[in-house]
């Protein structure tokens, strides 16, 4: 594999998720990733296994709240890892808008998503 650009990869992760670019999220995820979302019914969320199932999961987010953007704080990244730190914000259909932080845990392999596993803070 030709060197691996880690922040290019960043500006590409951030605007593939705040554009709701299925297309460019697909493009950037393995076969096999795994996807957790940050909210579900397992401590760990939602998880989709594998490239459609991540994808699916990722376009009922887009489809439950049409205006979800996120702002990036700060990232970390390497050839094999990456943390993106982000401001989200939305407003799910039929609910009230929201504002909170949000990780992204990355696993890369071979310079692309095998995980993505995100963390958000919640107000109780």
């Amino acid at each position: 594999m030709a060197s691996f650009d880690g922040e290019a990869f960043i500006r590409r992760f951030n605007t593939v998720w705040d554009q709701h670019d299925i297309d460019g999220i697909a493009e950037m995820f393995t076969e096999d990733a795994v996807f957790e979302a940050s909210f579900g019914p397992e401590p760990h969320g939602e998880r989709a296994v594998g490239k459609e199932a991540a994808l699916k999961q990722a376009a009922a987010i887009f489809e439950r709240i049409p205006d979800l953007h996120f702002a990036e704080i700060r990232h970390f990244v390497s050839d094999q890892f990456a943390v993106v730190e982000s401001v989200t914000t939305g407003t799910p259909t039929g609910g009230s808008p929201f504002e909170v932080h949000l990780v992204d845990v990355l696993t890369i392999r071979d310079g692309k998503i095998a995980a993505k596993r995100s963390y958000r803070k919640s107000r109780l």
